[in-house]
């Protein structure tokens, strides 16, 4: 998913990764842990960059999440998934 800035983020980024971890089949305390972690790497590491993008991977056995702003990461993270 890619946002133009940080105003554009907030109301979807949640609901979204929501989704994405419940259909890889996260338990609720690890959509819930994932979410609050994503949205505090997400949401100050965004200001002032004009393009935020969040990228969402599944591998055997895991998922993977990549946040860049402007081309530059800025969190990553992977869980192990059922």
């Amino acid at each position: 998913m890619r946002f133009a800035g940080r105003d554009q983020v907030g109301p979807v980024l949640g609901e979204v990764a929501a989704n994405v971890f419940q259909q890889v089949g996260c338990a609720p305390d690890a959509v819930a842990e994932l979410v609050r972690d994503l949205s505090r790497a997400v949401l100050p590491g965004a200001n002032g960059g004009e393009h935020v993008e969040v990228q969402f991977r599944g591998e055997a056995g895991s998922c993977e999440v990549i946040v860049r702003v402007d081309d530059r990461e800025i969190w990553r993270t992977s869980r192990r998934i059922p």
